[in-house]
């Protein structure tokens, strides 16, 4: 049975705290493979090779039989599973070490188990990952025999019908940047992981720089709440903000790689703050938004506004969302905005004299509703602020 080197040295790092001893970690042929005294890793230890080769149970090595490669101490089988995989070993006197024996090799014994647990654990979950990426990516295709009984012996029934839920890290670009922030991105995916697993019958993939997870079909209902108690998780957690896409949730539709698509277009439309969760069927520029390159954007918001600097633009951009988010309402947007229903009334007619487009006609209502959507996703890009000259 091999044990790595990178679980042998936590091994002995961690006893060696507990003990305040130098401590050494031999293989199945008796080579030093982890040591709190770095210099002794790669050697050969004489008494690891006489315990393994003559079966001792234990092995004190007195002065005299020191060599340049094997120090007094005390030398233990570590055995996992009915198996010796190495020898653990204690260096100093013998009325100092000896009361370790016992208690540091079932020490040992248990965190190897441990490791090779978590081992099998990951290497399920990559088989899983694997198996799931094909599924999701295999857009139209018909799933033949052989493909639906490996999903089953690794308890994924693809004959289900289900939803996709994708989401982002709203930090994620600047979490992936340095190794404290990919731990922590680590960790957050962990926890979501988690929380998946707790739910009965949903399924999760980590496809950085994503999360995808598939429910069993349910109603919108329920895919918001599922939606909210992961942002919930994140934010109370890891004071992290992420952005749910959902699908469509069209009945009868068995292509996971169509939910997952839908789902992903969903995500790419959130925005932190105030719109962390979009559905699918919510879109209507934003579908074709990907194809209007950033230049083109930038033209149509410049020509419907002309002459006004950044701050300006943001106050009318801010009026004409709460115009869409409360359907023309003057008293709702009165509301939203704080303001008296006389002064929305004053401003969206200073709106219509700007652009000389009027919000409240089903014409001018199009063209402000696009150029909204232009600007958020001006805004996302970061070309506002930096070349806009309005």
């Amino acid at each position: 049975m091999y044990i790595s080197e990178f679980v042998a040295q936590t091994v002995v790092e961690e006893i060696g705290r507990e003990i305040r001893e130098n401590v050494n970690l031999m293989d199945q042929e008796g080579r030093i493979i982890a040591s709190t005294d770095p210099e002794r890793i790669g050697t050969l230890h004489d008494g690891a090779r006489r315990v393994i080769r003559e079966g001792l149970q234990e092995l004190y090595i007195t002065p005299d039989m020191e060599t340049a490669t094997t120090r007094k101490g005390i030398n233990l089988p570590i055995a996992v599973r009915g198996e010796t995989v190495g020898v653990i070993g204690i260096t100093g006197e013998k009325e100092r070490v000896a009361g370790y024996g016992n208690i540091v090799r079932r020490m040992t014994e248990i965190m190897i188990e441990d490791s090779l647990l978590r081992d099998k654990s990951r290497y399920d979950r990559r088989v899983r990952y694997r198996f799931m990426e094909e599924w999701i990516g295999k857009a139209g295709a018909v799933y033949d025999k052989s493909f639906v009984e490996r999903g089953q012996r690794l308890g994924i029934d693809i004959a289900k019908p289900r939803r996709a839920l994708v989401i982002h890290f709203a930090r994620y670009q600047v979490l992936s940047d340095t190794m404290e922030g990919q731990r922590h991105l680590e960790e957050m995916e962990a926890s979501i992981r988690h929380f998946a697993d707790k739910e009965k019958d949903m399924l999760y993939l980590r496809e950085p720089p994503r999360q995808i997870c598939l429910v069993r079909t349910c109603p919108d209902g329920r895919m918001r709440e599922l939606a909210q108690q992961i942002i919930q998780l994140i934010r109370r957690k890891y004071r992290e903000s992420v952005l749910v896409g959902i699908d469509s949730g069209r009945a009868g539709d068995s292509q996971i790689s169509h939910n997952c698509e839908e789902a992903e277009a969903a995500a790419g439309n959130c925005r932190e703050g105030d719109r962390e969760i979009v559905f699918y069927k919510e879109l209507n520029v934003e579908l074709f938004l990907d194809e209007v390159d950033g230049e083109t954007m930038k033209k149509y918001v410049e020509k419907l506004f002309p002459h006004i600097d950044l701050k300006e633009l943001e106050s009318y951009m801010t009026m004409i969302a709460a115009y869409f988010e409360n359907d023309g309402s003057v008293t709702r947007m009165a509301d939203m905005l704080f303001m008296h229903k006389n002064t929305v009334q004053y401003k969206l007619k200073k709106l219509e004299t700007l652009s000389g487009r009027d919000i409240r006609t089903p014409k001018g209502a199009a063209v402000y509703y696009m150029a909204l959507s232009f600007y958020r996703k001006l805004c996302g890009s970061g070309v506002l602020g930096r070349n806009m000259s309005l």
